[in-house]
């Protein structure tokens, strides 16, 4: 029976009705519960989150952009549209679906994005030579200064988030993301992606 006479629903813990001075201590209860042996294995068995590679390069791809879109924000782009506009600045003449294969999106998205940037003055349209219903993406004046722009703000934020690091060990740390790129799409050919 619980306080006032009601009975304890089962699967329900009966109320505690001694005085609070009796109780153990919170910390002292939580020490000894097996929650907290449990939890004091795991992490013991697992390496910290913040120390996996994967878990690191995530941070640090997520906050580099975040970062970016700050800077950039003054030209009055988006991420989508800076993305866009940097790719084609890399590879122009792109077709809607090899933008879309890059940048990982859909085709539509992507469509709709240069649709909304041509508009704009940002890129051009032109016909495929080989295929009517595609276009070449292909940059204006106007982007192609802003292009430069970007440019030089990845310049400077690079140089922000590798100081401290020597020339020597950038170009040894390049090298060997590089060679886990390549291992990477080696397993996703590998899987006929």
């Amino acid at each position: 029976m619980g306080p006032a006479g009601r009975r304890a629903k089962p699967g329900f813990p009966r109320a505690r009705t001694e005085p609070m001075e009796a109780r153990p201590p919170k910390a002292q209860a939580c020490k000894d519960s097996k929650l907290a042996y449990y939890l004091s294995f795991m992490a013991a068995s697992r390496p910290r989150l913040d120390r996996q590679l994967g878990f690191l390069l995530a941070d640090i791809s997520r906050l580099a952009r975040k970062e970016f879109d700050r800077r950039v924000r003054p030209l009055g782009l988006t991420r989508a549209q800076w993305l866009v506009l940097y790719y084609l600045g890399r590879q122009p003449g792109l077709t809607q679906r090899e933008l879309a294969d890059q940048l990982q999106l859909e085709k539509i998205t992507v469509g709709r994005q240069a649709e909304r940037l041509a508009r704009a003055g940002w890129i051009e349209r032109r016909d495929h030579r080989e295929d009517r219903r595609a276009y070449n993406l292909h940059l204006t004046a106007k982007a192609a200064r802003v292009v430069d722009r970007l440019d030089e703000l990845a310049s400077a934020l690079r140089e922000d988030y590798l100081r401290g690091l020597p020339p020597a060990r950038r170009g040894a740390l390049a090298a060997d993301l590089a060679l886990i790129k390549s291992n990477l799409v080696r397993l996703e050919d590998a899987a006929g992606r």
